[in-house]
């Protein structure tokens, strides 16, 4: 059926034209945007007849409250949100007033990085080993079982607040220097895993229903965590490459566990090689990849999975055919934390996107680069060989947004 009325989630930040989207394919729907003051989105942009409503703090209750009175007075047949900081809340509405999509459960167990970890047992890649941590007997204990240990959020995302202790001493040295930190301990927030020393990679996953759509499997250039010392990327997988066909059948299989009803239409999902080449299940997050991922698949897959998951999401997509590459592998970098990067003089021809931030100071996460460059080539090697010739020296270009 499609959907007559659709109400959008859209934090203020975010510039995605989600109500032209579902409009293209519905031209006849009614759209909601629920936003707030301040938003990127100037009205001009907005879908014609398009209704958007503001409240003041786009992070307080009042927008809870809004939902629930359009939804009291205007039930609509889908409500879409298109960050995962609003999937939760989202669920909730949907469970409130019966709408169609992903419920409370669903959510609050992808946004639970230990919930998660359940659905890879008996996989070819199991969960990393792992503990809940709630006092520091509880991290001293991981360190002691594990060896080296993670420590970090439950629900967090690009990789802020990852802390790694080697040994009980880097542990008690972090205590005494950041109390705050100890007292992170204590709301059972944090959970502390085997540190797997080794490659990281991610694949990415546009779901309807039971069918993986597109699967897009990348190799980190380094892990997430050192992004404050190191730059952040990732390269497309060689077709005939060994852990392509692992982690995209693991990426298959774990959709194919997903329950009924589930409501998920897109996945990111993080894996990490041993030093002995065993692969390990790291976390998953039911949102696009973040940085240049999105703009990556674009290239080499020639669809937004943005836009993709949208209309899966509100019941406007069709088409069960896995997607398939049509244009060349890429890769993306950016500038964070590690060497200075910038675009060769010459502009050549594989640098597909350069783009410049007016940003200052130190990265806040390993998605935040001063600089982001946007990477085509033949292969995993030839990629890698054409980061190396991002030059260092101060990045030259048209600022045109990593979106």
């Amino acid at each position: 059926m499609i959907p007559v009325h659709v109400v959008v989630l859209q934090r203020p930040g975010s510039a995605a034209p989600c109500d032209r989207w579902i409009l293209q394919e519905a031209p006849g729907a009614r759209v909601t945007v629920v936003s707030s003051r301040g938003t990127v989105r100037p009205d001009s942009d907005l879908g014609p007849g398009v209704r958007r409503v503001l409240v003041d703090d786009y992070d307080s209750d009042a927008v809870l409250g809004e939902l629930f009175r359009i939804c009291g007075e205007d039930r609509p047949d889908r409500l879409f949100a298109n960050s995962e900081d609003d999937v939760l809340r989202a669920a909730e509405v949907r469970t409130l007033f019966d709408i169609e999509g992903q419920r409370s459960a669903s959510a609050l167990a992808f946004r639970d990085k230990v919930a998660m970890k359940a659905l890879f047992a008996g996989l070819a890649t199991p969960a990393v080993p792992y503990r809940t941590v709630g006092c520091l007997e509880d991290v001293f204990a991981a360190r002691r079982e594990f060896g080296a240990v993670v420590v970090k959020p439950r629900d967090g995302a690009g990789a802020v607040q990852v802390r790694v202790f080697h040994d009980d001493d880097e542990l008690r040295r972090t205590c005494v220097a950041d109390p705050a930190w100890v007292t992170s301990v204590h709301t059972g927030r944090l959970m502390a895993e085997r540190y797997v020393a080794g490659s990281v990679y991610h694949v990415d996953v546009v779901v309807d229903g039971s069918a993986a759509l597109l699967v897009s499997a990348s190799r980190y250039s380094c892990p997430p965590h050192r992004y404050a010392t190191d730059n952040s990327g990732s390269i497309m997988l060689d077709d005939s490459s060994p852990a392509r066909r692992l982690l995209t059948g693991a990426a298959r299989q774990f959709v194919r566990r997903l329950p009924a009803g589930h409501g998920v239409s897109i996945l990111h999902l993080e894996f990490l090689a041993d030093s002995s080449g065993r692969f390990f299940a790291g976390e998953v997050a039911c949102r696009s990849g973040g940085a240049m991922i999105r703009n990556s698949i674009r290239y080499t897959y020639g669809v937004d999975t943005s836009r993709l998951a949208c209309l899966i999401a509100v019941g406007l997509w069709r088409d069960t055919r896995e997607l398939t590459p049509v244009a060349a592998r890429t890769g993306w970098l950016l500038w964070t934390g590690g060497r200075r990067l910038a675009a060769p003089a010459d502009h050549p021809d594989w640098l597909v996107e350069h783009v410049v931030s007016d940003r200052s100071g130190t990265a806040t996460s390993a998605v935040d680069g001063k600089a982001a460059f946007l990477v085509r080539g033949a292969n995993e090697e030839e990629i890698a060989r054409r980061f190396a010739a991002l030059s260092a020296g101060d990045p030259v270009g048209v600022p045109r947004g990593a979106g």
